[in-house]
């Protein structure tokens, strides 16, 4: 025996064991799998009970949720009434604005309005619905001859269902029409001349001339006042 083969004898005695080729390989899996059963046979699933209460916990914040989407909805949908009325109140004020501003004053015409007495057309205590008529030098809707005038009848009120009603006439020129009113000085007075624009039944919208000019005017304006009290 050589020196080579006495020292590999002497390092296979210093060996406790020797591990065959592949053996550990097949312990370590066989280790894992075995675990992996452990495993997987000792944990428990959810209870019934845990469901039950997991599905109500569920339900409850559903309808919280439901609840406050309907209400932000709600608040949209007045908010946009709101403007809506706004918008539909501004138009008409600043049409009164322009009406008032343009206003004939002078003593020899006549205006009617809560509380006006003779020489004028007599509003007296007028109640129920408060109603304006006068003169004022903004366009209105002209008959379709004669000559025109700057001048118009402007009349406001508030008709049986809430809603206030103003309505513009173009008056011609004295002399010019045999048909169409001018403005009429006193002891000329509104109520006569054109009754429908100092009476609140006279017709479903005021209409100072009875023709179809009047009628269709394209200076008619309503607006629901029930909808600007949003």
């Amino acid at each position: 025996m050589n020196d080579q083969d006495r020292t590999t004898v002497a390092s296979e005695a210093c060996l406790p064991w020797r591990v065959p080729s592949g053996y550990l390989r097949r312990a370590l899996g066989q280790n894992a799998l075995r675990t992996a059963h452990t495993t997987a046979t000792g944990t428990d699933g959810f209870t019934l009970a845990e469901l039950v209460v997991t599905i109500g916990v569920l339900v409850v914040l559903v309808l919280l949720a439901t609840q406050l989407l309907k209400s932000a909805a709600t608040v949209t949908t007045l908010g946009h009434k709101q403007m809506d009325a706004d918008s539909q109140a501004r138009q008409l004020l600043d049409r009164m604005t322009i009406d008032f501003a343009q206003l004939v004053k002078r003593n020899d015409l006549d205006f009617f309005a809560k509380g006006t007495a003779a020489p004028n057309s007599v509003g007296g205590a007028m109640a129920g619905n408060d109603q304006i008529a006068f003169y004022s030098a903004v366009p209105g809707y002209y008959p379709p001859t004669g000559s025109q005038s700057p001048v118009s009848l402007v009349a406001y009120r508030v008709n049986a269902q809430n809603k206030l009603e103003r309505v513009g006439v173009g008056l011609v020129w004295n002399g010019v029409s045999s048909t169409d009113s001018p403005v009429v000085f006193l002891p000329l007075t509104i109520s006569a001349t054109w009754p429908s624009a100092t009476n609140l039944t006279a017709s479903p919208t005021p209409e100072p001339r009875a023709d179809h000019h009047a009628r269709c005017s394209p200076t008619c304006l309503s607006i629901d006042l029930e909808a600007c009290s949003l």
